[in-house]
């Protein structure tokens, strides 16, 4: 039989030339693998144990140091009421500049309806606009009290009643550059109509003047202006170049009291 004779015979007798069982030695090699395989697994399993508890070890020891860094025991504070000294390092001479001086850009009308009839126009970034008076307005001299502000400027007119709505500001009472904002009384009974100088919508105006005039003796930022008006957009370029910047009003008012000093020279 030819096919018999192709076969190798020797793998599967034993030594005395004796057939084995071709099963049993299969089975024999195959229970040595799995026993192989079995100590090789139990010790991955050895191994893998170990190294999750070196791990559990350092994470356990991270822990007890954070813990430790986080006990203000270990690292004491001086306390929170002493604030004398925090700016003792600190070199800076001159004062910080105000939420008005950051934001705000200075724009001045004068005489505007009589001498030292000066308002002062603050035009945000986003040319929404901040009336108020000019320092030099006439009402800030020869230590004037302010008594009463009352915006209703005429029978029918009361600038309190203005109602704005969206951004458009729809419902808003129109200005024009003589339009009347408010009228002050001072001290001495004089009273002074204050006009608004640009042209826009009113916003709103500022209400608690009404019950504390002296606010108006402040700066902006603390309650020391008349009103808020959106300017219109297409006139606007054309309204600043009527104004005085800071550096022109600087200028005008220096000539101010040097005309002032030779006045009193000449007295």
């Amino acid at each position: 039989m030819p096919i018999m004779n192709d076969l190798n015979l020797s793998n599967y007798s034993d030594e005395n030339g004796e057939p084995v069982d071709t099963k049993r030695i299969k089975s024999n090699d195959n229970d040595d693998f799995c026993n192989a395989a079995l100590e090789a697994e139990k010790n991955d399993v050895e191994n893998t144990d170990l190294t999750n508890n070196e791990h559990d070890d350092d994470e356990e020891a991270s822990l007890a140091n954070d813990e430790r860094c986080d006990d203000d025991s270990l690292f004491p504070f001086p306390p929170d009421t002493d604030v004398t000294d925090m700016l003792d390092g600190v070199r800076y001479s001159s004062s910080f500049p105000t939420i008005t001086e950051r934001y705000f850009t200075p724009y001045y009308k004068l005489d505007v309806q009589s001498p030292k009839d000066d308002i002062c126009i603050l035009m945000h970034s986003n040319r929404i606009c901040m009336l108020t008076l000019a320092r030099s307005h006439t009402v800030f001299q020869d230590n004037q009290q302010i008594t009463a502000v009352d915006f209703k400027v005429s029978h029918k007119l009361d600038r309190v009643r203005n109602k704005v709505s969206g951004k458009s500001k729809h419902g808003a009472q129109p200005l024009q550059t003589n339009s009347n904002i408010c009228i002050i009384t001072c001290s001495d009974e004089k009273t002074y109509t204050i006009k608004c100088c640009i042209i826009g919508k009113l916003v709103e105006v500022n209400e608690a003047l009404l019950q504390n005039p002296k606010l108006l003796l402040g700066p902006p930022h603390e309650g020391g202006y008349l009103a808020i008006v959106l300017p219109n957009i297409k006139l606007l370029e054309r309204m600043k170049e009527s104004f005085l910047t800071q550096e022109q009003y600087d200028s005008t008012m220096l000539e101010r009291r040097n005309q002032n000093n030779q006045i009193q020279k000449s007295t």
